[in-house]
């Protein structure tokens, strides 16, 4: 009888054990109602709240004792009318049904068997639809984007252009559609190596465009926002607002400004005390210009007001163009010129041997051959001028060409062509570097010209002249 009590104790004992080994592995129920609590009450009244709350241990909504989820984290999100419950690392997703003043009912719509394959992802709300990006699981970190199938109650995988892997200080902005990625680490424990463990940074900056699902490359981060990032030692979560987030390094709050690619650091010394106490960023949201904590022991919310005022602008940005960009654009930069240099150089020589051949030419020609007889005429006529200190007039040079009776725009072509001819002969024959014809305007008419021989040329285009005319007696 002794030993029948016996074994009716031991498979007693065994019962309760295992019942409690099922109750713990066993799923979360659908449906649960909570009370409406002054903490959940103050979130459901505010309709134009855009925010995720990450709820400590005694605000979390979802019942979950006695299972294998109790102590994964919760995270509230709000947008507008649609309030969810996800819990951390599994893609549980719960929705507020609806609620009175007792009672909020919030029922499981998902259908979710995986799990801790998203710890620390990052969840958001974009037009009522749920996504999930990044996350670290099964000995590695991954950069997916998820989005909840509301039909199915699974969660869907995007299809990007390339994968870009989570970090800390991620966020979505819900009036542009862009999820920002400051900079990448990148986590596989299962490739040898201290920074495959603890993950290896690249400080390179994205930005998702959801509606094209294309990651856009935006630099790198800055020096100065590397050492802000490299140097946090808090520890502390972060709170989103309208254009970015706000966070604490080393008791110091800072503002990274996404939107407009800018850097805040806190100069209100009570603003910091006031996050330095609450550096979790648990039960707390901003709302308009107000950073709302939940306070426990009182279970009243508090506010701290949040202005840019209180926050004075860095020098630097968060970003910058990629030094690679830069080594591209000065590599192009060198071939454009080291091509425009070739160029140059062939047109030069090029020129050179047209006039050298020019040149053997003329060598080869009497002055009179190498000028014709209107050119020698013109030229007369100005030599004469210049060594009585006279100026020839338009008119003069206009009569000696045979044009007097032409229109003016004929006349002007014909000086122009005959004096250029002039001028390039008499630099081919004498290596002369300028111009034998010049010209100055007119003392009493600025609008007309008179010409001249240059002074130093006299002598040099007086001797041809004679010689030309010598040849020609000879002859």
């Amino acid at each position: 009888m002794k030993n029948k009590k016996s074994l009716a104790i031991t498979l007693l004992v065994y019962f309760i054990f295992f019942s409690k080994i099922i109750s713990y592995a066993q799923l979360p129920d659908t449906l649960f109602k909570v009370p409406l609590s002054p903490f959940l009450s103050k979130i459901c009244t505010l309709k134009e709240l855009n925010a995720s709350i990450l709820l400590s241990n005694e605000t979390k909504i979802i019942p979950l004792q006695n299972t294998m989820f109790a102590p994964n984290a919760q995270t509230l999100y709000k947008s507008g009318d649609d309030t969810y419950v996800l819990i951390g690392q599994t893609g549980f997703v719960y929705k507020l049904i609806r609620y009175d003043s007792l009672v909020c009912l919030f029922r499981r719509i998902d259908h979710t068997v995986n799990v801790n394959y998203n710890i620390n992802c990052i969840n958001f709300i974009y037009n009522k639809e749920i996504y999930s990006y990044g996350g670290y699981g099964f000995w590695k970190g991954n950069g997916l984007v998820r989005k909840f199938n509301f039909q199915d109650s699974e969660w869907d995988i995007l299809p990007l252009n390339q994968e870009i892997m989570a970090t800390e200080f991620m966020w979505f902005s819900v009036a542009q559609g862009r999820l920002y990625i400051p900079f990448q680490r990148i986590i596989n424990a299962g490739i040898t190596g201290v920074d495959n463990v603890t993950g290896l940074t690249i400080f390179s900056s994205y930005y998702l465009d959801l509606a094209s699902q294309q990651w856009k490359n935006l630099g790198d981060l800055t020096k100065e926002v590397i050492k802000i990032v490299r140097d946090n030692k808090s520890n502390s979560q972060w709170l989103t607002y309208q254009d970015g987030v706000l966070f604490l390094s080393n008791d110091d709050a800072y503002l990274f400004d996404y939107v407009n690619n800018k850097v805040y650091k806190s100069n209100n010394a009570t603003l910091n005390q006031f996050l330095i106490r609450r550096s979790h960023m648990q039960n707390m949201f901003i709302y308009k210009d107000e950073i709302y904590s939940y306070n426990l022991s009182s279970n009243v919310w508090i506010s701290y007001p949040f202005y840019k005022k209180d926050f004075k602008l860095f020098i630097t940005s968060i970003w910058a163009t990629s030094s690679s960009v830069y080594y591209y654009v000065i590599a192009f930069t060198l071939l454009v010129f080291f091509v425009l240099g070739i160029v140059l150089l062939i047109q030069f020589i090029v020129k050179r041997k047209v006039e050298m051949i020019k040149y053997q030419l003329l060598k080869n020609k009497t002055p009179t051959q190498a000028f014709s007889e209107t050119e020698i005429a013109l030229i007369n006529l100005l030599l004469q001028a210049t060594k009585k200190g006279l100026l020839v007039e338009i008119s003069q040079i206009n009569h000696v060409l045979g044009i007097k009776d032409k229109n003016v725009g004929l006349q002007k072509k014909v000086r122009s062509d005959v004096m250029k001819a002039i001028n390039d002969k008499y630099t081919l024959l004498t290596q002369f570097n300028g111009n034998l014809i010049g010209n100055r305007r007119k003392q009493d008419d600025k609008r007309f010209y008179e010409y001249f021989i240059t002074t130093s040329e006299i002598k040099t285009i007086q001797k041809i002249i004679e010689n030309s005319k010598d040849k020609t007696q000879m002859s």
